[in-house]
């Protein structure tokens, strides 16, 4: 697309038709249109007359070749900024898109971050549910360990003193004191 934008430097054919015009300038042999039905020529101007048509002519089809190049590149720079325009439009749709999905993904993790919290939590009540439960249960199993515990040694108390009024009369003192024994010894294990 690019190579089409070359300038071209003028030929030497241009430099000279453009040196010769600005020389007639400079010297001021442009004829003014009052002047210029006075003027006799001193020489034959035949000559001059065929190169400055040929100037002129050479003048026009550069005027028009730079023309023609100007045209296509304001058309050239025209599409260019239509593309980027389009091109900046495109992006900045793009970032607002990519900014509601960011967004939507930060909204997204939030949720799900409550949720978790959420979720922790309400596990964690029902842990500490069960650990209270579990402590009562262990705490209730204490209570009925030493009921029984007291229970036991009741009978045991209740019983000793029913055998020993008995045995009192019944045994001899060798005897008896075996059986005591026995009983420390069965209440120690």
């Amino acid at each position: 697309m690019w190579a089409s934008l070359s300038l071209d430097h003028p030929s030497a054919e241009e430099n000279q038709a453009l040196r010769l015009i600005e020389m007639r300038e400079e010297n001021g042999n442009v004829p003014k249109t009052e002047q210029a039905g006075s003027l006799k020529p001193l020489r034959d101007t035949g000559k001059s007359n065929l190169k400055e048509k040929k100037a002129n002519s050479k003048l026009k089809q550069i005027e028009k070749e730079y023309t023609q190049k100007l045209a296509k590149s304001s058309q050239i720079i025209a599409e260019l900024q239509t593309t980027i325009s389009s091109l900046k439009e495109e992006n900045s749709q793009q970032q607002l898109a990519a900014e509601r999905r960011l967004q939507d993904v930060r909204q997204k993790f939030e949720d799900e971050k409550k949720q978790l919290i959420r979720d922790n939590d309400q596990a964690i009540k029902v842990l500490q549910d069960e650990l209270e439960n579990r402590s009562n249960q262990v705490r209730c199993a204490e209570k009925k360990l030493q009921h029984k515990d007291l229970e036991s040694q009741e009978q045991i108390t209740y019983i000793r003193q029913e055998y020993e009024t008995k045995l009192k009369g019944l045994m001899p003192a060798s005897l008896r004191q075996e059986l005591e024994d026995t009983i420390s010894s069965l209440k120690s294990q």
